[in-house]
Formats: structure tokens, C-alpha cells, sequence
């Protein structure tokens, strides 16, 4: 748009573009995205045996993200490397709180699925989880507060990463409290296999007991 303008023989020549590396840095999130939610749907198919739980994670992940690029927006973060690269350090900590509660409603169903109205028992599986484990991705959120105190380049440098990083734990903390019990109560449905009756759950309780038999018996050679 410029060269018309130049007087004859001055050429622009550019020599550093940043483009090409944030579209790469959008491309390494939706992958990082992608594996997220294909590692998810496979835990919760193979651990169990329910793919519409599965859904609750998948739902919440894309929606955090949304809304940290809402407020990216309101604050004028651009979608830069260090931004983008503090939502994909964030994505790996952002369904913790899902398949908690999901587990949690889960083993509540196995063990009250026939005495109790299913609606209030993952209500009562979410109330139960919900407060640890909103602090505990609080806890993450202000972990990286010490990194807005740095200033002149380090600040110009780390700071979208903080910025990121800290929207996307705080909205995935909220959204725990909040839509995740509304999507079990939606999603989590049918038939709910109990966990003694998985194959590969029962073969994973077992290596976990018998480590745990031998730290407890030989605690100071653990030690």
C-alpha cells in the first residue's frame, strides 16, 4: 500500500514478518485443543464407559477459552505467541474440575442410583466437589499474579501469557460451579457402569493397592 507513494527507486523490502509465527502459535492451540478433547472423550469412554459425560469437558474447554478472548478484546491483548501460548499452558488444567465432578456423580450414582432421584444426586456430587475444586483452580489462577510485577521488556514480554493464563483458570473456575453441574445433570444419563465392573479400572485399583501395600509396609526405603 505504501511502495505507490515512495519516490522512484525506493523499494520496502520486509525482512521480519510475526505473522507467520502467530499463525502457527493458532495452529499449535486448536491442536493442543484437538488432542484435549480426544484424550478426554477416550478417558471417559475407557474409564467410564460413558461418552455423553465426556461432553461436559468437552463443552466447558472451548467456552473458557472463549470468554478469555472476550476479555483479551476488552483489555486490547492481541493474539500474539505469548498470549496464545498462555491459553495453550492453561487448556491441560482447564478440565481438571470436569472430570472430578463427572467421577464424582459417577460413583454417587453407583451407590445411590436406585434409592434417590438422579437429578439431586449430582447435585449433591457437584456440591460436594464444588468448593475444592473451585479454590484449587483459583489457587493456579493466582499463581501467576507475581508476573504482572515485572516491568519494561520482561513485562511487555510475559505479561499477555499471565493475562491469558489468568482469564482462562478463572473463567474455568467459575464455569465449574456453575455449567458444568448443569451439563451433568443434562448429559450424564442411561445406564452408568460401576467402577468394580470396568475391566481396566479394577486392573488399575489393583497395581495402585498393591504400590501402595508396599510404600506403607517399606515406608523408609520409600522415604
Amino acid at each position: 500500500e505504501v511502495q505507490p507513494f515512495l519516490p522512484k527507486g525506493l523499494e520496502i523490502i520486509p525482512t521480519y514478518d510475526r505473522s507467520d509465527l502467530i499463525l502457527k502459535a493458532i495452529d499449535t492451540l486448536q491442536e493442543t485443543l484437538l488432542e484435549e478433547i480426544i484424550i478426554i472423550s477416550l478417558i471417559c469412554v475407557i474409564f467410564l464407559f460413558h461418552f455423553r459425560s465426556a461432553l461436559v469437558a468437552i463443552i466447558t474447554l472451548p467456552i473458557a477459552i472463549l470468554l478469555s478472548f472476550i476479555f483479551m478484546r476488552f483489555l486490547g491483548l492481541s493474539s500474539n505467541i505469548m498470549s496464545l501460548g498462555g491459553i495453550a499452558i492453561a487448556i491441560g488444567d482447564l478440565v481438571d474440575s470436569a472430570v472430578v465432578m463427572i467421577e464424582n456423580a459417577h460413583t454417587k450414582l453407583n451407590e445411590q442410583g436406585a434409592t434417590q432421584d438422579r437429578r439431586q444426586i449430582i447435585i449433591e456430587a457437584a456440591q460436594e466437589v464444588g468448593r475444592p475444586l473451585f479454590f484449587s483452580l483459583l489457587i493456579i489462577t493466582v499463581s501467576f499474579l507475581p508476573v504482572f510485577t515485572l516491568e519494561a521488556q520482561e513485562g511487555r514480554l510475559f505479561k499477555p501469557l499471565a493475562f491469558t493464563k489468568t482469564f482462562s483458570m478463572l473463567f474455568a473456575s467459575l464455569l465449574s460451579i456453575t455449567l458444568v453441574p448443569l451439563l451433568m445433570v443434562w448429559l450424564v444419563r442411561g445406564r452408568i457402569t460401576p467402577i468394580d465392573k470396568n475391566p481396566i479400572s479394577h486392573f488399575f485399583i489393583a497395581v495402585y493397592r498393591l504400590i501402595a501395600l508396599f510404600a506403607l509396609r517399606f515406608r523408609w526405603f520409600v522415604v
